[in-house]
């Protein structure tokens, strides 16, 4: 990001609700709406469809990798930046909350999307019926969860997240996770 230029660039982000790393772009996607240096698109997809409906349990190997994914984005974090991850119980199946999502209009994105993601990672709270319905988001839209889903496969070896810049280049995983970072940000 070149923090000289003061017009807001067009990103385009590809984020899983129960991944951490999407967790950590969508709040610095937040840092740049609310500094009126990015317009983000935040298209949620659902990286792992085999994930049952009522989640699976995080034990044994599974809590190991979830803690080692938090420790690695503990270090990734800059002076500002909240350490606000915690190992969620369960590891929730995001396809109702990717199809909620994309019904909303797209002004209320953002908020949603954060309000999502807090509720996951930070509360530790379901990502089902009930607390979609309580966020007031029940419509749903499969059509545009699948182009999105569509789109983000035809990525060589798609991974969350996912961003396309202005110029067309896509950025992955901890390369995209740095390009959300201003330069006056950096530790």
């Amino acid at each position: 990001m070149d923090q000289g230029t003061h017009e807001a660039v067009h990103l385009v982000i590809y984020g899983d609700f129960n991944c951490p790393f999407s967790a950590l772009a969508s709040a610095r996607a937040a840092n740049l709406e609310a500094r009126g240096l990015a317009e983000i698109e935040w298209r949620a997809v659902e990286h792992d469809p085999a994930i049952p409906l009522a989640g699976e349990p995080v034990t044994g190997e599974r809590r190991g990798e979830f803690e080692r994914e938090l420790a690695q984005i503990r270090s990734l974090l800059v002076a500002d930046e909240i350490d606000r991850l915690r190992v969620p119980e369960p590891r929730a199946n995001t396809g109702l909350a990717t199809v909620v999502y994309a019904a909303a209009p797209e002004h209320l994105r953002p908020e949603l999307r954060e309000q999502l993601f807090d509720a996951y990672w930070t509360r530790g709270e379901d990502l089902g019926p009930e607390l979609l319905q309580s966020l007031g988001a029940t419509r749903r839209d499969e059509e545009t969860a699948v182009s999105w889903r569509t789109a983000w496969l035809a990525f060589p070896d798609p991974i969350v997240p996912t961003m396309v810049l202005p110029n067309g280049y896509v950025s992955r995983g901890l390369g995209a996770l740095n390009r959300l970072l201003n330069d006056d940000r950096r530790a």
